[in-house]
């Protein structure tokens, strides 16, 4: 139990500081002063810096994967649980910084790769569950379903991505914010775009 409770706090630190300052200049002696913990106390959880940044990518990929399932899986029409995915990105993308996607991107390759492959797995997953209600109930637009998950999974790799924000001048949050209003309002039914402005105007 010591053991769980002391790996937890280092991810729980860890991903706080990881997700605004990013990783590279970090050192596993910086966190170690930060929690008053000994190094060596982190080396019996983690082996390297590079298992660490990968464990807090993977405690925030089943985090979220866990919320999103929730929110396909629970009650509401297609658009309430849209603005429910929104809000839940919209949280999430305002704590992540620049940093911390540069630094994956150019420093951890490999898990650049992973967090490239959920978003690509998880858009294809779930949503096409929530498109193909939002046909049902005639909020959604009877466009090809490769269309529409191709248009999202290009745009949120395209758009929310260090070297996008970096060079236009945006923050990461208002490009995820904007992405997906563009995208929901450009496959909604006239129906769906009203339902979707009055959960947005009611919350």
């Amino acid at each position: 139990m010591k053991e769980l409770s002391e790996s937890l706090k280092i991810l729980e630190f860890c991903e706080t500081h990881f997700m605004h300052y990013g990783f590279h200049k970090t050192t596993m002696d910086d966190i170690a002063k930060e929690l008053r913990i000994s190094k060596k106390t982190i080396y019996k959880h983690f082996s390297s810096k590079d298992e660490l940044v990968r464990a807090v990518f993977v405690r925030i990929r089943n985090d979220l994967s866990a919320q999103i399932e929730a929110i396909i899986n629970g009650n509401g029409d297609t658009m309430i649980k849209l603005y429910r995915i929104s809000t839940l990105f919209s949280k999430r993308i305002a704590a992540i910084s620049n940093n911390w996607l540069s630094d994956l991107q150019f420093y951890a390759p490999d898990v650049w790769r992973e967090v490239e492959d959920f978003r690509e797995k998880m858009m294809q997953k779930n949503m096409m569950l929530l498109v193909e209600q939002g046909k049902t109930e005639g909020l959604i637009i009877d466009y090809p379903n490769t269309i529409i998950m191709g248009v999202l999974i290009s745009a949120i790799q395209g758009v929310v991505n260090p070297n996008f924000v970096l060079h236009n001048n945006i923050s990461l949050h208002e490009a995820g914010e904007l992405t997906l209003e563009i995208i929901f309002s450009g496959i909604s039914t006239k129906k769906g775009r009203k339902l979707f402005k009055q959960y947005n105007s009611d919350n």
